[in-house]
């Protein structure tokens, strides 16, 4: 076969487990319709909060608050452009990735609400939108832009009554503001090192370059290039619609810079969920490209942005395989350790606050609270037990993580290992922990993991005075 057949015969496979299942194997279907007819129906999407919207059959007002907000069309855009921005922002391979990242939920909320709330605003229900924007400001600190979003949306109206509009909005952030700097004593923080102006500018400019390429599909340097080419193309497109009357090509533009403004406050801004707001601007900008260009643009664009984030969706997944079986097996290691008398375990992993994730086993039971699991990735978080505490303490990071020394979660503290230059000496972890099990886990060619003690060994480089692993 040649290359060129080869090439066809992988764009076809690729098609068919990407492409087809996204388009014909899923529907509205069953109760979809409900939701659907809610959407359609429903005055605002507050009603299910205050009234019996489903006959005393269940209450969920949250998700029929998204459904309803997701049914609604978008800005007073044209229908393609509406449409369009609505499917990239579904497959960009960046947001893919955020989107399956629990934690990033917060991103995801965050971006539904504002866009909630410019909705109701460009509707001219600014009550409605400053109930949906203090949502927003609830979610996450990157939705304070809102009322600087919804000044450049409602760019029509007379700047008086654009201010009317999100006075309500600034009074919400207000409130907000205060009760978070009580709740936090402070302005809050990580309390990491933060990257200098210019790093975070290119972080930046990185993120958003990533969000139609994904991380890992493609080097890292053509990623980078073709990421930033689709910006300059949604640019150039903007500047040559820039004499159409009635448009504001520069809008799409303006709202992901003001989205993007917040980023700068962060100490590190790396990380796709950071561009999940941003994003809606650059789908904008490139719905607003290619709706002009008839049909084929559109769906040869979908069909790239699917491949992308379909090999992307088999990357991780076999990430999320590995992880799996390494929490595993530490699980089964700290069990076993604990059934034969020992408290304190030292696994190297690769995983990220592994002693929180050990101690989810319901096979530990009671024994959690004793138990203290360290792990090789720096500045993870645990739990330790109250009896070891005082032999912990050189393993904490200093400053704390976080900033107030601890997360308490009901009755339990979570506190933050060392960062990787503050970790103390193996020797001294031995000291203060006699009884401690290292163990490494390593994988076999069948993708299973296996877990080995080499506490004995560990031992014995230390007793002949070599340095050991310093984890």
């Amino acid at each position: 076969m040649s290359s060129r057949g080869a090439a066809a015969a992988v764009a076809a496979a690729v098609f068919v487990v990407v492409a087809i299942p996204f388009f014909a194997a899923t529907t509205f279907h069953g109760d979809d319709h409900i939701f659907l007819a809610f959407a359609r129906l429903a005055p605002n999407p507050f009603a299910a909060f205050v009234t019996d919207a489903h006959g005393g059959e269940y209450y969920r007002p949250l998700p029929m608050l998204a459904w309803w907000l997701l049914g609604r069309p978008g800005l007073g855009r044209p229908a393609s452009v509406a449409g369009g921005a609505a499917v990239l922002m579904l497959i960009a391979p960046q947001n893919l990735d955020a989107a399956a990242w629990f934690s990033a939920s917060t991103d995801l909320f965050a971006t539904v609400f504002v866009l909630g709330a410019l909705t109701a605003g460009a509707r001219g229900k600014h009550g409605l939108a400053a109930g949906v924007a203090l949502a927003a400001f609830l979610s996450k600190e990157s939705a304070y832009v809102l009322p600087l979003l919804a000044l450049l949306v409602l760019r029509d109206l007379p700047w008086r009554r654009r201010l009317v509009a999100v006075a309500p909005q600034l009074a919400l952030l207000a409130i907000v503001l205060v009760a978070r700097t009580r709740v936090l004593h402070g302005w809050g923080g990580a309390g990491d090192a933060r990257a200098g102006l210019g790093v975070k500018a290119f972080q930046i400019w990185a993120g958003l370059a990533h969000v139609f390429t994904g991380a890992g599909v493609m080097p890292e340097a053509l990623a980078f290039g073709a990421g930033t080419a689709v910006v300059a193309l949604a640019a150039f497109s903007a500047y040559r619609r820039r004499n159409v009357a009635g448009g504001a090509p520069w809008q799409p533009f303006a709202f992901c810079a003001i989205a993007v403004a917040p980023l700068f406050a962060a100490g590190w801004p790396v990380g796709a969920r950071y561009f999940y707001l941003p994003a809606v601007g650059l789908a904008w900008a490139a719905a607003e490209a290619v709706s002009a260009a008839g049909l084929a643009a559109p769906m040869a664009v979908a069909f790239v942005l699917l491949i992308v984030g379909g090999v992307q969706a088999a990357q991780r997944r076999t990430d999320v395989v590995s992880y799996d079986r390494r929490v595993a097996a530490a699980r089964r290691v700290v069990a076993a350790g604990v059934t034969s008398g020992h408290r304190v375990f030292d696994i190297m992993s690769g995983v990220k606050d592994l002693d929180l994730a050990v101690k989810e086993d319901p096979a530990l039971a009671g024994a959690a609270g004793e138990v203290l699991v360290l792990t090789d990735v720096p500045a993870s978080f645990v739990i330790v037990p109250p009896a070891l505490a005082q032999a912990a303490a050189p393993l904490l990071a200093r400053p704390p993580l976080p900033p107030s020394g601890a997360y308490h979660f009901g009755d339990a503290r979570v506190v933050g290992l060392a960062r990787r230059e503050d970790e103390p000496e193996l020797r001294e972890v031995l000291d203060r922990f006699p009884d401690i099990r290292f163990v490494r886990l390593r994988p076999v060619p069948s993708g299973q993991i296996i877990a080995r003690d080499v506490t004995d060994e560990t031992r014995q480089v230390l007793d002949v005075g070599g340095q050991g692993e310093q984890d």
